[in-house]
């Protein structure tokens, strides 16, 4: 029963039928179980003109199409498309992969730090994420953070440590409004130890927790918002290391 509140966002409904069920509009595919979600539509055009990727279904809005891909990685097939920007976006989007039968996800994408010591490229695993969005708040009861699910991140973490490649793990913080992330509130969240910024890693966990499937996520250090000024610092002409993070993405979303 909804617990009415003078804020409507803190108005949470526990009913996990809605009007719209994605089950019920999505067809389910004969497909792999397993996704990688990533933001770098550069990899993704580099994949497909190697002749990796078979167009298998697609994501499609008003205003945007998201070809889901198959492709082999050792002998063995999986799914990856490219991530929607923002909170709002990418929770449909994930919901529709889920519906299709989709139950096992890594999501890759690049975030603003919060510390100058992280460079650009540096990985981040966020463990939980501050709640500043709109759509987490639909799927679990108000809190301040939401956690990434347990297990999946224990996965994460243990083919992260098999590698050797040096990362950080912590909170993030994920925004509706990259416009508006004033001095006060990155102050206030480096306070609180946040290692990012980001738009998306809030409602990733809150939808996989509700649906109980299995996500994670790997960022990489963008632009450094930790400062008096903005840096962007070229994050995003970085083509090797995407390209890398997305293969190493590949080969761990195969453990979940």
């Amino acid at each position: 029963m909804i617990q009415r509140n003078s804020v409507p966002i803190l108005e949470f409904d526990p009913n996990p039928e809605s009007l719209i069920e994605p089950s019920k509009l999505v067809e389910r595919r004969n497909i792999p179980s397993h996704c990688v979600m990533v933001f770098f539509r550069d990899v993704l055009e580099a994949l497909k003109r190697e002749g990796r990727l078979v167009e298998v279904a697609s994501f499609v809005c008003e205003t945007v199409e998201l070809p889901v891909y198959e492709m082999e990685v050792e002998g063995r097939k999986l799914c990856i498309t490219q991530a929607f920007l923002g909170s709002a976006g990418i929770a449909g989007q994930l919901e529709e992969l889920i519906a299709m039968g989709i139950e096992k996800f890594i999501v890759v994408g690049g975030a603003g730090v919060l510390r100058k010591d992280i460079a650009v490229g540096h990985l981040i695993l966020p463990r939980s994420a501050i709640r500043d969005e709109g759509v987490s708040y639909h799927y679990l009861p108000p809190s301040r953070e939401v956690d990434c699910p347990v297990g999946s991140f224990a996965i994460l973490e243990r083919e992260m440590k098999k590698t050797g490649i040096p990362y950080l793990s912590g909170k993030t913080w994920t925004t509706d409004a990259f416009y508006r992330e004033t001095r006060d509130k990155v102050d206030l969240r480096i306070e609180e130890g946040c290692l990012t910024v980001e738009m998306e890693s809030a409602a990733l966990f809150a939808v996989a927790t509700f649906r109980k499937v299995s996500l994670a996520q790997i960022l990489y250090g963008g632009d450094d918002v930790s400062g008096e000024r903005w840096d962007h610092r070229s994050w995003q002409g970085r083509s090797e290391i995407r390209r890398n993070l997305c293969e190493l993405a590949l080969r761990i979303c195969l453990e979940l």
